[in-house]
C-alpha cells in the first residue's frame, strides 16, 4: 500500500463550496478505488494525503495533478506502509488551519 502526500495552490477563482463538492465526490470514487486519506485547505492551498493500493493511487495522483482548480503541484513524501492510517475515510476534508493532521499521518 502506497501512501502519499502532495501539497498545491489553489487556483484565484476556488471557493470553499467548491472545494467540499470535490471532496464529496472524491469520497464516492476513492471508496470504489480501495483509496483513503484527508484533504486540507486553508483557502490558497491544499495539503492531502493518499493511501491505497500503489497503481490506483498513482493513476489518481496523475488526474489531481492535471486538474485546473490548482496549480503548482508538488508531491512531498511517499512510501510504502503496511495499512491505511485514514481507514475510515475515503476522503475527508479537515479543518483549514490542521495541516498537521494530514503531515503527521506520513510518520506513521
Amino acid at each position: 500500500m502506497l501512501r502519499l502526500l502532495y501539497f498545491s495552490n489553489a487556483a484565484d477563482n476556488l471557493d470553499s463550496s467548491e472545494v467540499d463538492e470535490i471532496v464529496a465526490h472524491s469520497a464516492r470514487a476513492n471508496s470504489e478505488r480501495g483509496i483513503t486519506g484527508a484533504l486540507a485547505f486553508n483557502g490558497r492551498n491544499f495539503c492531502q494525503l493518499l493511501e491505497g493500493p500503489e497503481a490506483e493511487v498513482r493513476k489518481l495522483v496523475e488526474v489531481i495533478s492535471q486538474d485546473r482548480r490548482h496549480g503548482g503541484f508538488k508531491i512531498i513524501d511517499e512510501k510504502q506502509v503496511a495499512g491505511p492510517y485514514f481507514k475510515d475515510w475515503s476522503m475527508q476534508r479537515v479543518d483549514a488551519l490542521e495541516f498537521s493532521t494530514v503531515i503527521n499521518a506520513m510518520q506513521h
